[in-house]
């Protein structure tokens, strides 16, 4: 239906903080989408100059998968600027995986027609930009930052907290912390929402973590940070199925394969920069362990529940919802090292305890069907879980456990063992050891 999708232009605006991309459909649609940066310096040097602005370039093709999915285009248009090959590839790679849940649940075959033009000969020189030996770490307001944040604190490492928007949550997380925080405003282009609205184009999941790694990296070398720290876990990297030969993954850009294929991308641009997860070494129950040891302060604050992050800000919660499949793994798997009254009460409910909640505890154990298309952990540590609630007379007779606790068989004995896939800096290698406690 649709022929040409136009990736127009980009700018930055050191006046005002403002970076803007431009895209378009055919001669029927033009959008620009925009993020507003806080007090951006007004001058930058040549090779943050530089630097920028091949970011921008990367961060304008990552940021057009959400235009470009409403549309589905047959042909992928640069206006302005060239990518050389291996570009292309990469983000030939981003959209494709990126977009696995979205043709999925619209049962849609356009992988093969995905192509990135490319310029022959095209190569990059590595800019010799040097930075401050300093963290930005990405607030997402559940426990996976909040573990993270401690974990710096005990590295002695200055950080400066960052987050796209701010929900109640996360504004409530960074408080807590204690950190500085840099706050960047996003605009969707007006008339896609209206289109999504309508139900007029295609809708659905985009990377919104793989876009936002753009995102970073140019604010990194705007206000001068060395260090990007990402709290994505090992089981991020577990997929959900396959779909027209693609393995399909909800976290594809909370994966390990999206994180070294970025940490590849970055180092031939500015090889000192560091794009990385602290966390990638262990699992979501390994990550719960630490938060309930180390977090006790964020208890009251934090919150899992994606209904509390929504884009439309008058259909966010500001609590828990407690009935959706991340509040069902978060409380899962936070009630084998938690006090029961306690976690009831930051949650405020307990599905443990709901019949209505079965079957979906029934897919998280991997009982029916495939993994939930949610951040959520694998199998093997939903089972985990369970199996030691079972043990626990304060929990043994909630419903769920009951139903469910002899139809399993427990098989996490690897969950605490630190994996070596990893790319963390040897600046922060001391974290390996607290893992192995």
């Amino acid at each position: 239906m649709y022929k040409e999708f136009h990736f127009k232009n980009f700018n930055f605006s050191p006046e005002n903080g403002e970076v803007s991309f431009g895209y378009g459909v055919d001669d029927k649609y033009e959008f620009v989408e925009k993020f507003i940066l806080p007090n951006p310096p007004k001058e930058l040097n040549e090779q943050q100059i530089q630097a920028l602005h091949q970011v921008l370039r990367y961060w304008h093709l990552a940021a057009g998968i959400s235009y470009y999915k409403a549309f589905l285009p047959e042909s992928i248009v640069l206006d302005d600027y060239a990518i050389n090959s291996q570009e292309a590839e990469f983000f030939k790679r981003f959209y494709v995986n990126g977009l696995g849940e979205f043709a999925v649940r619209n049962n849609l075959h356009f992988f093969e027609k995905i192509k990135f033009p490319f310029q022959q000969g095209l190569t990059r020189e590595p800019i010799d930009m040097h930075f401050n030996d300093e963290a930005l770490l990405p607030i997402g307001g559940g426990k996976d930052s909040c573990v993270s944040a401690e974990l710096l604190r005990d590295l002695n490492i200055k950080t400066t907290a960052i987050a796209c928007g701010e929900p109640k949550p996360i504004a409530n997380v960074i408080a807590k912390s204690g950190m500085d925080k840099i706050i960047i405003k996003r605009k969707i282009a007006p008339e896609l929402l209206r289109l999504n609205e309508s139900g007029e184009v295609y809708n659905g999941h985009v990377p919104i973590t793989g876009i936002l790694a753009f995102m970073l990296w140019a604010v990194a070398i705007i206000y001068n940070k060395k260090y990007v720290v990402m709290s994505c876990e090992r089981s991020a990297s577990s997929g959900n199925m396959v779909f027209d030969g693609v393995k399909i993954n909800h976290q594809y850009s909370k994966s390990y394969d999206f994180e070294s294929d970025f940490y590849e991308l970055s180092q031939k641009i500015t090889p000192e920069f560091r794009y990385f997860s602290l966390l990638r070494p262990i699992s979501e129950i390994h990550i719960a362990k630490l938060f309930v040891q180390k977090c006790a302060k964020y208890f009251e604050v934090f919150t899992s529940c994606n209904k509390a992050f929504k884009l439309d800000e008058e259909k966010r919660l500001n609590h828990w919802c407690g009935d959706c499949d991340k509040c069902r793994f978060v409380f899962l798997i936070l009630a084998a090292f938690m006090d029961k009254d306690k976690l009831i009460a930051v949650v405020g409910k307990n599905p443990l305890n709901d019949e209505n909640q079965i079957k979906g505890y029934e897919e998280l154990l991997g009982l029916t069907g495939y993994k939930p298309f949610e951040c959520v952990g694998e199998f093997a540590e939903s089972k985990w879980a369970l199996a030691q609630l079972a043990t626990r007379a304060e929990w043994q007779n909630d419903c769920v456990i009951k139903s469910l606790a002899n139809k399993i068989e427990n098989d996490g004995h690897d969950l605490f063992v630190p994996s070596e896939q990893h790319i963390i800096p040897e600046r922060f290698s001391n974290v390996m050891a607290e893992f192995r406690k």
